[in-house]
């Protein structure tokens, strides 16, 4: 029972270094995600922004030189390239989210196992408490019956009744 028991101490113990690598970890992609998802909405806005100045100049100088014909097609094709481009960054992140998600199960999973463990000792020390409770009253028995023995083979010699 006692190897058992610190068997399952030790696997408590392995559970928990574990179950704080993966919350270091869990921290670190959580910091990483947001710093990534920081980048995409200011990398968007700029690309926006830089779309839209890049678009009213085009504008302005096809329409001051009459060139308007051919450069909305070659505009439309840019901001479809660009457009593409960002859905492509996009999906990336998206992937790298659920990678994360899937580490996040993992660790669900790691923290279940531990609190399966932790329940696992407490029944294994509260069996440990009554075996020692046993031992002691056994141990107590013992030692009554034994001076009752020493007492029952002095009776003989000291009875006046038995004496006679």
């Amino acid at each position: 029972k006692i190897q058992h028991l610190s068997v399952k101490q030790f696997n408590a113990e392995i559970l928990k270094k574990c179950e704080d690598s993966l919350e270091k970890q869990k921290a670190e992609l959580i910091n990483q995600r947001t710093s990534l998802l920081k980048i995409m909405v200011y990398a968007k806005r700029k690309i926006a922004e830089e779309e839209d100045n890049f678009t009213r100049e085009v504008t302005e100088f096809n329409n001051e030189y009459g060139l308007t014909n051919n450069r909305d097609l070659l505009i439309k094709k840019k901001v479809k390239t660009e457009i593409n481009d960002l859905e492509n960054e996009a999906a990336l992140l998206k992937n790298e989210i659920e990678s994360m998600e899937h580490k996040n199960v993992q660790l669900n999973s790691l923290q279940l196992q531990k609190n399966e463990l932790k329940q696992d000792l407490f029944t294994l020390q509260s069996e440990l408490k009554e075996l020692e409770k046993v031992i002691r009253e056994a141990e107590r028995m013992t030692e009554n019956l034994e001076a009752e023995k020493v007492q029952v083979t002095e009776k003989p010699q000291t009875d006046p009744e038995c004496l006679r």
